[in-house]
């Protein structure tokens, strides 16, 4: 019998295991009784296989690439927090946030609660996202700790957090938080798309190159406003004086309506047209220097104009994108309407590919619409790129924004 895999049948009673065990328990407990299932599972496969396999030796090549194991991970490291992309450094939140700074990065704040299993489930399948990961080290310090910290109940009370897990972007020049979510439901969880989605959405819309975002006002009063404890009737000598007011008015407009068309004249139908001529002389003196004059000559056609070079677009159009290649890079284009694309291109094509890619991929765009391409954090427009390789600009496994020009 060989070894359980992530996707056997084994994991799969694991995870049912763990989810059994925190509809009644402590979520730390529910892991540590879920440990223990996992290790007895693993006893009883490795006698079997000792069983199976006790005449089989393994081969050198096998030995030296470590392809003989296949033991199923620990869930103290499937639900481990993500060390490796976390700040590590001295200071706690004020210590990241001096970083983020002075790198020019925003501040990503991820507060667990231990016996909350959403805190587990979102270091197992948000923080380990290959895109995730990307996203996070190319535009943010990451901040993580438990609400049970001196830093964790200082954070809880400065920015008023109420459930858990709580995700925040801060901005590190004046600590003001920019988003924020809280909370996870089985029925509607917090995934690595939605993470992904709305990290690209944030760096899109906010930039260091800007001052930081002032807090919304108020809308201020318009003067005369009704307030709250305006009365909202009138007695009936103001109704008198409104009516006669409105009345004057409506008598002036009609007024002025009249004025406008005592200028104009409409003719009858019986009204009869008449031009005059002139005498029998004058008429034989103008037909006979209307003789006298020479013909006009026909004015020379014009020059037909010089054909118009083809538009960005149009140049997009006539280039053949080709057939996806197997062994290319994984690039995802997010287009203004959210849908999202994904696609392998070659380390060797240009950076004008892509663009294509786009052009033939939007009905808008066909039409002549332009658009911009913006990848990196913060978002740099590829145009100046655009007849460098892929594998030169470093866009594989990257996501791209497409933006339509103002």
């Amino acid at each position: 019998m060989g070894a359980m895999g992530p996707m056997g049948g084994g994991y799969m009673d694991l995870n049912a295991a763990i989810m059994s065990s925190f509809a009644d328990v402590d979520a730390r407990e529910a892991v540590n009784q879920a440990a223990a299932v996992a290790s007895a599972a693993e006893n009883d496969e490795e006698k079997e296989n000792n069983d199976d396999d006790e005449d089989v030796e393994m081969s050198d090549e096998n030995k030296e690439n470590g392809t003989g194991g296949g033991e199923v991970p620990k869930l103290s490291s499937i639900f481990a927090p993500p060390t490796h992309l976390t700040y590590r450094g001295g200071g706690g939140f004020q210590g990241a946030r001096t970083v983020a700074k002075d790198s020019k990065r925003w501040l990503l704040v991820n507060l667990q609660r231990d016996s909350e299993f959403s805190s587990h489930v979102l270091n197992r399948d948000v923080w380990r996202d290959e895109l995730v990961e990307n996203l996070i080290r190319e535009g943010f310090i990451f901040w993580q700790t438990m609400d049970s910290t001196d830093e964790g109940k200082t954070y809880s009370q400065r920015y008023r957090v109420y459930a858990f897990p709580h995700i925040a972007i801060i901005d590190p020049r004046t600590g003001r938080s920019l988003w924020s979510k809280e909370g996870w439901t089985q029925e509607k969880p917090f995934d690595a798309e939605a993470f992904a989605e709305m990290a690209m959405d944030f760096c899109s819309k906010h930039s260091f190159d800007k001052g930081p975002v002032a807090p919304s006002q108020p809308p201020a009063k318009k003067p005369g406003a009704k307030t709250p404890s305006t009365r909202d009737f009138m007695t009936e000598e103001e109704q008198l004086q409104a009516a006669m007011a409105a009345s004057l008015e409506a008598g002036t407009d009609a007024k002025c309506d009249n004025d406008d068309d005592e200028d104009e004249y409409v003719m009858d139908d019986d009204d009869d047209e008449v031009e005059y001529l002139g005498t029998e002389d004058e008429m034989r003196d103008e037909a006979s220097k209307q003789k006298s004059q020479p013909e006009p000559r026909p004015e020379p056609e014009p020059e037909p104009e010089p054909k118009k070079p083809p538009s960005f677009i149009e140049a997009l159009l006539s280039i053949e994108v080709g057939e996806e290649p197997s062994d290319g890079g994984r690039i995802q284009l997010r287009m203004p309407d959210a849908k999202r694309m994904v696609r392998k291109f070659s380390s060797s094509d240009t950076v004008r590919t892509i663009y294509a890619f786009v052009a033939h991929s939007s009905e808008e765009a066909k039409g002549g619409k332009p658009f911009s391409l913006m990848s990196g954090f913060p978002p740099k427009d590829l145009e100046g790129s655009i007849d460098s390789t892929i594998g030169d600009c470093g866009l594989a496994g990257q996501a791209i924004t497409v933006r339509w020009k103002d």
